[in-house]
């Protein structure tokens, strides 16, 4: 028996591995073939970064139009998230 669930939009009976996939930075869809929407279907292992939101690395410290604070006026230092 093949997996199937109902199509939030037009609330057909469907079968996910027979649609056509569609993909986002965070994420992976299914096409409804009956009402041509996209179905949330599972999130992406390694989400794709755009490349405004990427941190570039530089030798000297600074980054891309952003000079590194001086010591003198670097009181507080607080971790880098990722």
């Amino acid at each position: 028996m093949s997996a199937r669930f109902i199509c939030p939009h037009c609330h057909a009976s469907l079968n996910p591995h027979a649609m056509e996939r569609a993909y986002s930075d965070l994420a992976e869809y299914r096409i409804c073939p009956a009402c041509d929407e996209a179905v949330f279907f599972a999130l992406r292992d390694v989400p794709c970064i755009p490349p405004w939101l990427q941190r570039s690395e530089s030798n000297d410290g600074e980054r891309a139009g952003v000079a590194a604070p001086s010591p003198a006026s670097a009181a507080v230092v607080l971790p880098e998230c990722r």
